[in-house]
């Protein structure tokens, strides 16, 4: 009787010693970008309940679509993964209890830290996004015969979305396919006040077919930073050609009172170039990229 015992207690032990030393493998949000908003629950309906900055990292509890829970020092909250990078880490479970109470036990960062005075927060930003051309302005035309007008529109649409998840107030100077005078587009900066002015454009050049890259243009000194900033992201995040930033006479920029740039982000006139701008991954990463340039300008 002894011996049948034997062989299922030490497999029993064997199990239980192999458990205490096996690897648990965790999900941890990093975050890509600064005053993230962190809300009661997986919506843009729920409350802010604090903010989370690059390049911290948070343990993942939960998903839900678009969102995920995270572990903060002593509560947890749900924000949205357009601006997470979620990766995999592995540590032994005896260590997991030990590393729980360290994270509940340890300080909170200080927000009276320089780096957190300096953030801006984006719930504080109205922002004028301006869709280039419209209606019987198509603007340029794309080797695939496509109209700029429709490309800039859906990459203001996807900008617009991606801000507001931040909790910036935004408005288009146009919401559907109808001509829009520039100055009626400066004007519509001036009179909401805009903290940012931001028209977006596609560039075209069919006599020279392998021109490409991006570029960024200011009017006023005062937004010579913010134009640098932006295009830095910009490249950084999409590996595209750099065309420099420029300060030119542009109507849009000029009668514009309001902190105001003009992007051209790429060429479709260019096939390759192109065939990327229709992507949605291109999409997703240079709204991401725009809005990066935008932190980093307020952190200066």
């Amino acid at each position: 009787m002894q011996k049948r015992l034997a062989v299922p207690v030490i497999l029993c032990s064997l199990f239980i010693i192999l458990s205490l030393t096996s690897m648990v493998y965790a999900e941890n949000a990093k975050i890509d970008t600064n005053n993230l908003n962190v809300r009661s629950g997986p919506g843009l309906d729920f409350e802010v309940i604090t903010q989370v900055n690059q390049p911290e990292s948070y343990p993942i509890v939960e998903e839900s679509g678009d969102w995920v829970k995270i572990q903060l020092n002593n509560e947890e909250g749900w924000i949205t993964k357009d601006y997470i990078t979620i990766s995999e880490s592995e540590i032994q479970e005896e260590e997991i209890e030990e590393e729980m109470s360290k994270e509940i036990n340890s300080s909170p960062p200080s927000k009276s830290s320089s780096k957190v005075n300096k953030n801006k927060d984006f719930s504080d930003l109205l922002i004028v996004i301006d869709p280039g051309h419209g209606g019987r302005d198509v603007g340029a035309i794309g080797d695939s015969d496509a109209f700029e007008k429709d490309y800039t529109m859906r990459t203001a649409q996807l900008l617009k979305e991606k801000l507001e998840k931040l909790g910036a107030n935004v408005k288009l100077t146009r919401t559907q396919d109808n001509y829009v005078p520039l100055t009626s587009r400066a004007s519509f900066s001036n009179i909401q006040i805009a903290d940012i002015f931001l028209s977006l454009h596609y560039n075209s050049t069919p006599e020279y077919p392998n021109a490409k890259g991006i570029s960024t243009y200011y009017y006023s000194d005062r937004d010579e930073e913010l134009a640098n900033s932006i295009q830095y992201q910009m490249l950084s995040q999409t590996g595209m050609e750099d065309r420099r930033v420029h300060q030119e006479d542009l109507q849009v920029l000029r009668t514009n009172h309001r902190p105001s740039l003009l992007l051209e982000l790429g060429f479709i006139s260019n096939k390759e170039e192109e065939h990327n701008i229709q992507s949605k991954a291109f999409q997703d990463t240079l709204t991401r990229a725009i809005i990066m340039g935008i932190s980093q300008h307020f952190q200066k």
